[in-house]
């Protein structure tokens, strides 16, 4: 099989691409502007923009397949523009340039952020209601990228599926993510106090293997739930305790409180340049997160198969350590 990925060199596209070379694939793997993360693999490397047909055509050109992994990822809201015309104009594009292109199926890569985690009393799986123009910026643009590429599903020329993983964390994080980099933070033992709240963790290598699996097993027009567990921060610090032997701090703040800190953090982001480390959008989705996602659809077709966190921080941990004069590059 021949595969096209995009936004190859994020944390789970570049760990896609590991996984399909591992399994026998060849891979094109497409990057906007920084490809380190996928040195030394054996792909083919193709630079451009998910917004650019002309970009997506180069890419997808005698491919089998499509995982689309590009999006743009905020918790500060979208004051461009530019969140929701990739997250949504972005898939979009590259069904229609697989259609030109025949290609067999595109696996599209949403997000738990799609839809709506409350209330916490009914189900969470794949029947969620989708979030609207009401709710944040990035949630509202992976909901309506999702719709865009299952609008499609009756196509006969090309089958969509979608998945939606929750929080990703594992090694090969290179830039790291967001949730990397607090990990690595607790690790340092830079976080004195923990937030309430806590979301579902998912290994960035079983989600790629589920993503292969989508290739092979997913039913067209159809969305899979790749999550996790669900950890409160306070569990989370204890198995990172567990893996590292480090300090867990003792205080827990109250949603309440981290809500006052915001207009700190906003002026202290604006003093050093930086994006802010916390922001309202988090704090909800750390209050908010559905503890009881069920992924057993998933697990049936797919055979999901999320390991335990333990061996997901062990993994994360040792990479970032083994890795860290790189990540100071990145």
């Amino acid at each position: 099989m021949k595969i096209a990925v995009t936004g190859a060199s994020g944390h789970v596209g570049n760990v896609v691409c590991r996984k399909l070379i591992e399994k026998g694939c060849k891979v094109k793997a497409f990057y906007n502007s920084d490809s380190r993360s996928l040195q030394n693999l054996d792909l083919e490397l193709v630079q451009g923009n998910v917004l650019n047909k002309s970009d997506l055509s180069k890419l997808i050109e005698h491919c089998d397949f499509v995982i689309n992994c590009a999006a743009m990822i905020s918790i500060n809201g979208d004051r461009d523009g530019l969140v929701f015309k990739t997250n949504t104009e972005g898939p979009k594009n590259i069904l229609e340039v697989a259609i030109q292109h025949k290609v067999k199926k595109i696996i599209h890569v949403s997000s738990v952020h799609a839809v709506h985690d409350l209330p916490h009393s009914t189900i969470y799986n794949e029947q969620r209601a989708y979030k609207s123009q009401e709710n944040f910026a990035y949630d509202y643009s992976k909901a309506k990228g999702e719709q865009e590429i299952l609008s499609n599903s009756k196509n006969q020329n090309i089958e969509v599926v979608v998945v939606r993983p929750s929080c990703v964390v594992g090694p090969f994080d290179f830039k790291p993510s967001k949730m990397g980099a607090a990990l690595m933070n607790f690790y340092k033992e830079k976080i004195p106090m923990i937030p309430k709240g806590g979301y579902d963790l998912v290994d960035v290598r079983d989600l790629a293997e589920s993503i292969y699996q989508a290739i092979l097993k997913g039913k067209n027009g159809e969305v899979y739930l790749l999550s996790g567990k669900y950890y409160s921060f306070k569990d989370l610090l204890k198995e990172i305790h567990l893996v590292t032997n480090k300090k867990i701090p003792k205080i827990i703040l109250p949603i309440w409180f981290l809500k006052a800190t915001l207009p700190f953090i906003w002026i202290l982001s604006k003093l050093t340049k930086t994006e802010p480390s916390l922001t309202y959008e988090s704090i909800i989705a750390i209050k908010e997160g559905h503890p009881n996602m069920d992924n057993s659809k998933a697990k049936e077709i797919l055979h999901h198969n999320p390991r335990p966190l333990k061996e997901t921080l062990s993994d994360f941990f040792k990479w970032q350590l083994e890795n860290i004069r790189n990540q100071q590059t990145f």
